[in-house]
C-alpha cells in the first residue's frame, strides 16, 4: 500500500505507540487499556490476552515503581487498510523505591534495560489499536527488576 492513506495509517500506528509509553509512565491505566482492541494481547514477559487481564496486571504495578519507556526508531509496515505491523526500539529506565513516591528526580546509573517491541495493528470501530504489542529485551540489567 502507498500513498496518502498508507501515511495516515503510519501516523495513526506511531502516535498509538508513543501513548502507551506515556500510559504506562503516568499510570493512566483507563487509557492504557483502551490503546488495545478488545481482545488484544500483551507480552511483556508473559501473554495477557483482553483488555481485562491488561489491566488487572497494570493495576498490580507497585506505586514505588517509577519508569521512563523512551521509544525510537519507530517503524511501521501498513499490511491493509485495516492492519499494521510494527517495531519500536525501547530504552528502558526503571527505579523501585521510596523516591519514587516524591517528584524529586532520582540518582542512577543507566538503563534498565534495551530492546524492542513487536507489534501488530488492527482498525477497529474505535480507531487504531493493538491486536498485540511483545516486547523482546536485548539487553537487561537485573539489579533494577
Amino acid at each position: 500500500m502507498t500513498g496518502p492513506n498508507q501515511q495516515g495509517i503510519q501516523r495513526e500506528c506511531e502516535a498509538l505507540s508513543i501513548a502507551y509509553a506515556r500510559a504506562v509512565d503516568f499510570r493512566d491505566y483507563e487509557g492504557f487499556v483502551l490503546l488495545f482492541a478488545e481482545n488484544g494481547v500483551l507480552d511483556v514477559g508473559q501473554p495477557l490476552e483482553g483488555r481485562a487481564a491488561i489491566k488487572a496486571a497494570m493495576e498490580k504495578r507497585p506505586d514505588k515503581l517509577r519508569s521512563r519507556h523512551v521509544l525510537t526508531n519507530i517503524f511501521i509496515d501498513v499490511v491493509d487498510e485495516r492492519n499494521a505491523r510494527g517495531i519500536s526500539y525501547l530504552t528502558l529506565y526503571r527505579h523501585i523505591g521510596e523516591e519514587s513516591l516524591s517528584e524529586n528526580p532520582i540518582n542512577f546509573d543507566g538503563p534498565a534495560a534495551v530492546g524492542h517491541y513487536e507489534d501488530k495493528f488492527v482498525l477497529t470501530d474505535t480507531g487504531w489499536c493493538f491486536s498485540s504489542k511483545k516486547l523482546h529485551f536485548a539487553f537487561r540489567n537485573d539489579r533494577k527488576f
